[in-house]
């Protein structure tokens, strides 16, 4: 058997398949070259009590079910986990709504302890705080996710299970009885800059002698390629900087006399002039079998709707990447905030998010900062992939889905090339908190799934064909129900395969 990715979702379930079948041979396959390397190791470590989930959904039942099983493995594993408690503030008439129905929503899920306090509670809460009224959930908690990636991937390798890094799935083809998997060597930065493809191999989490030691600011560079759009033709070619093809007239088109396009156009310019595209790219790895499984589970994140296309699923809903980002305060400035303030959740305005953070190490996170990501796999803000561009442009989904956030897009672009801007979002909450130390914290790449109705796909989603079963999307609280998550699809396949 096999689990293709080895984020939090995927090593849960290869978790779950040891679990389930003891006896069961599993392989998990990855292009990074370590557990949690995309989205799952840059998160801001909450644990989510479930005050958004709808009632009755499955996402409330796993919401619950998430929180039973992680606190108790943390726990047993010896995992930072701290009940910080978590103030959702408002501040005018119209979020106060907002905040009653969501207070409504959390007391039919059965969030423990959770009410709305005043001006004075709020701030006896967190001093820092301030807001016309706030929702105070006492057990939302903080943990270090990629950590916890790592435990379960150890978990699975304790049960026989193996890992091989550096391997990029390019096809699944589905058979009666079992599912084929095709692969490619997966390109890395040498440290020179030049590309490498000599990083296909099978290990546990240990580095391989003769290979680099991993930072955070490493990267898997994709293949050059061209994508279409809803009409067919051809939006852009693949690469590195540089602008070309349909992809610049369309954004000039539309939002060329926007301030912040033209700030985030001489922001591109300006990397892109530092770090000119490689015309000397070499030929993309060739594909191999990588094996054939009895079952093979798919939860790759960003790169989730171009494998169910290799795979004959349905392309939609389709993958947007969103960079989020974050500054941070070390102590003894972090000490200001003890948990976790933020503000009231908008459905109408998905984007739109400020948030106060106090991780397990004392830092204090401020942000987020969201904004469309110049590509899936971007190491860093500088690292542009008009192919991935060109695939997000291309999709009619997305200009609807743009069309309803501009606002917040924008306040995105600001406040990603604008410190200032962010600090007057931060201040709106804590407008007294010292943010004179304020650095850069961490940044990651988010898979936001679309509907060709341009509509933000906000629960789990899960696609199956014979004995593939493919994750499509997970909830925003998707970590936290990681447990819960694996448990749930390995048991559907379970019944539906008759294993």
């Amino acid at each position: 058997m096999a689990a293709v990715g080895a984020g939090i979702i995927g090593v849960a379930l290869a978790r779950e398949i040891t679990r389930r079948f003891p006896d069961a041979e599993v392989t998990v396959l990855d292009r990074a070259d370590r557990v949690a390397a995309a989205q799952s190791g840059h998160t801001a470590g909450i644990v989510h009590a479930g005050l958004t989930e709808a009632p009755g959904t499955l996402e409330a039942k796993l919401a619950r079910r998430g929180l039973e099983l992680l606190i108790p493995y943390a726990a047993g594993q010896g995992i930072a986990l701290r009940e910080c408690g978590q103030l959702v503030i408002a501040q005018d008439t119209d979020e106060v709504e907002r905040l009653e129905d969501l207070l409504t929503r959390a007391e039919k899920t059965g969030v423990p302890g959770v009410r709305v306090v005043d001006r004075a509670e709020m701030r006896e809460i967190e001093p820092q705080a301030r807001g016309v009224q706030a929702l105070y959930s006492p057990h939302t908690a903080i943990t270090d996710y990629r950590s916890l990636a790592e435990a379960l991937a150890a978990d699975v390798r304790e049960a026989g299970g193996r890992f091989r890094f550096g391997t990029e799935v390019t096809g699944i083809d589905v058979m009666s009885n079992e599912v084929r998997v095709r692969a490619r060597n997966a390109p890395t930065d040498d440290e020179d800059g030049s590309e490498s493809s000599e990083t296909g191999y099978s290990t546990d989490l240990e580095t391989m002698p003769g290979e680099r030691p991993h930072t955070d600011d490493d990267q898997v560079v994709d293949r050059p390629r061209t994508y279409r759009g809803d009409d067919g033709e051809p939006q852009v070619e693949a690469g590195r900087g540089g602008r070309g093809g349909r992809l610049g007239e369309e954004l000039h088109r539309r939002f060329g006399d926007k301030d912040w396009f033209r700030s985030a156009e001489d922001k591109i310019d300006e990397w892109t002039g530092t770090k000119p595209v490689d015309r000397n790219r070499p030929t993309p790895p060739a594909e191999f079998d990588a094996g054939v499984f009895d079952l093979v589970f798919v939860a790759v994140g960003l790169q989730s709707d171009r494998l169910a296309a290799a795979a004959g699923l349905d392309p939609e809903p389709r993958v947007v990447p969103f960079a989020s980002s974050y500054s941070q305060l070390v102590l003894p400035a972090a000490e200001a905030v003890h948990g976790i303030i933020g503000s009231v959740p908008d459905p109408d305005d998905p984007l739109e998010e400020t948030m106060l953070v106090r991780t397990v190490d004392g830092a204090l996170l401020l942000g987020p900062t969201t904004h469309i990501a110049l590509g899936r796999n971007a190491g860093s803000a500088r690292d542009i992939d008009f192919g991935d561009l060109g695939s997000s442009f291309g999709f009619s989904g997305f200009w609807k889905f743009a069309k309803r956030n501009v606002r917040s897009a924008a306040e995105g672009v600001r406040s990603a090339t604008s410190t200032s801007a962010l600090v007057e979002r931060i201040r709106r909450f804590a407008p007294d908190l010292d943010t004179a130390e304020m650095t850069a914290g961490p940044r990651g790449i988010r898979a936001a799934t679309i509907d060709a109705k341009g509509d933000l796909v906000t629960g789990l989603t899960v696609t199956t064909r014979g004995r593939l079963t493919q994750v499509r999307s997970v909830p925003a609280s998707g970590a936290t129900m990681a447990l819960a998550i694996a448990e749930h699809i390995v048991e559907r396949a379970q019944a539906a395969t008759g294993r």
